[in-house]
């Protein structure tokens, strides 16, 4: 927020909350579509090519791992690169390299190829565009934060629950590689996505900042007080001073400062340069980094085997197709509720809400772990996209409402570089204890229990906190008093 003298009046810059940031929304809208919508449908877009490649359970989750780790990655160094390109240009490339390895996923034929399309190339572009997405829409919207990010990711949810229906008539019509070539033509539109996405500075709103003439005459007394104290205690000081004693001082500053720059090695230079170092002390220990990084990882590993779970227990492809359609029902739902009650919503909070969605995520799946009943699981399946809308959607204003504006776009970077940690490390895992115990129940009970750990540990943060600043309302008063 920068602030402005014309002649005797005093401006401030600040966000439009509006205006161009509209066709912001219209932006990350395409991008949302194009690079999250078709996720919850991997499964039934690559069925066939999983069992073509023979990938187990293992090898999916070790590529899911690759994947995300990929995004991770990418997502952590977007911050460092806008030093270095412009943000459209930033994201005119990541937008190309994501649809260059859509594109050539249609002529994969190994391992390896889908590997390096899919796993690696198209997940750098996810990352660094999605960081963008996200950072920009935070630049344009304060005070309507929550209305914009949960409108945009509505309008998005909405087109998701069109996909799997979509999906496989695409298949059913001109196979898995036509289906393929398909999506890519629908996220090509993220590269008119990246010319709506201008810098912020060219839409701010000046707005008058009023002061108070009483507190301004008072600050200008203890600053004239001080300058006065200052002066006396120079004037007092002068005797002792002599020519001696100041090229002591002026020797004993060149010594420090020659000190301090040999001290300050290349690496760390480097490292202050890529990430704000405050970030580690602050954000890097919080539920807001870690705990949703771990449920981000729970959420996107538990919707990549769904659709495999189903077909092991002998669901047909309609049967998959319509409880992924329920899914992203729940989700769109739950998103368009966002809208209406987000000035609500503000008062409560977005941790505390983003909590009760953490809750709804852990009792939906036991709920369809502990029923064998198909209406009952998809019932289940739908309650399940309520709590992904509060995973995918509320993660970035989580962020948001953790720092500050200008640390966003690194805290969002950290927070991807964790989940992909989680991803490289944990899903291979998950993966090989599927496939050792032939049993999707095993792993997923895994997976439900993460989401109980970060609900337990972000219950115990939230508390702390609102006792803390209870003892410190009650210290002040108590000081005022005295």
């Amino acid at each position: 927020m920068d602030v402005k003298k014309t002649k005797n009046k005093k401006y401030e810059l600040v966000a439009p909350d509006g205006g161009w940031g509209y066709m912001i929304c219209l932006g990350v809208i395409l991008n949302m579509i194009s690079i999250t919508s078709f996720v919850h449908c991997f499964g039934i877009i690559y069925k066939e090519l999983f069992i073509e490649l023979k990938m187990d359970c293992t090898s999916i989750t070790f590529f899911n791992g690759l994947t995300c780790f990929g995004i991770a990655v990418s997502g952590f160094f977007t911050s460092p690169l806008l030093k270095y390109m412009s943000f459209r240009k930033l994201g005119f490339l990541a937008a190309l390299i994501f649809n260059i390895g859509l594109f050539g996923t249609v002529f994969t034929n190994s391992q390896l190829h889908f590997f390096i399309f899919q796993g690696l190339l198209q997940s750098i572009g996810h990352g660094i565009v999605i960081n963008l997405s996200f950072t920009i829409l935070n630049n344009y919207f304060v005070k309507r934060r929550l209305l914009a990010v949960s409108f945009t990711q509505t309008v998005a949810a909405a087109f998701g629950f069109l996909t799997p229906q979509m999906v496989k008539w695409a298949i059913e019509r001109y196979g898995f590689r036509g289906c393929v070539m398909l999506i890519t033509g629908i996220s090509m539109h993220n590269l008119f996505a990246i010319i709506l996405m201008q810098p912020v500075s060219w839409h701010m709103k000046k707005v008058e900042v009023f002061e108070d003439i009483e507190n301004e005459t008072y600050s200008l007394l203890v600053k004239n007080k001080k300058y006065a104290t200052k002066k006396e205690d120079l004037t007092a000081s002068n005797y002792s001073y002599n020519k001696s004693e100041s090229a002591t001082v002026e020797d004993n500053l060149k010594i420090v400062e020659e000190t301090a720059n040999a001290n300050s090695s290349r690496l760390k230079k480097f490292v202050n340069h890529i990430i704000d170092v405050s970030l580690f002390r602050t954000f890097f220990l919080s539920n807001a980094c870690i705990g949703a990084a771990l449920a981000l990882f729970t959420e996107m590993t538990f919707t990549l085997m769904v659709p495999q779970a189903l077909y092991f227990s002998g669901w047909s492809e309609n049967e998959v197709a319509w409880a992924v359609s329920l899914n992203a029902f729940g989700d769109l739902v739950a998103r368009t509720l966002l809208i209406f009650m987000s000035s609500l919503l503000v008062k409560v909070g977005s941790h505390q809400i983003y909590i009760v969605g953490l809750v709804i995520a852990f009792g939906s799946r036991l709920g369809m772990l502990w029923s064998d009943n198909r209406r009952v699981i998809t019932t289940f399946m739908t309650i399940m996209g309520i709590s992904r809308c509060s995973i995918m959607v509320l993660t970035p204003v989580v962020v948001a409402d953790s720092v500050e504006q200008k640390l966003f776009s690194s805290a969002m970077g950290l927070l991807f570089l964790i989940f992909g940690f989680f991803n490289l490390i944990v899903g291979p895992v998950i993966g090989a204890v599927r496939d050792l115990t032939d049993s999707y129940a095993t792993a997923f009970y895994i997976l439900t229990s993460f989401y109980a750990i970060v609900i337990m540990f972000w219950t115990i943060e939230l508390f702390y906190k609102k006792s803390k600043h209870k003892r410190q309302s009650r210290a002040d008063i108590t000081s005022s008093k005295s």
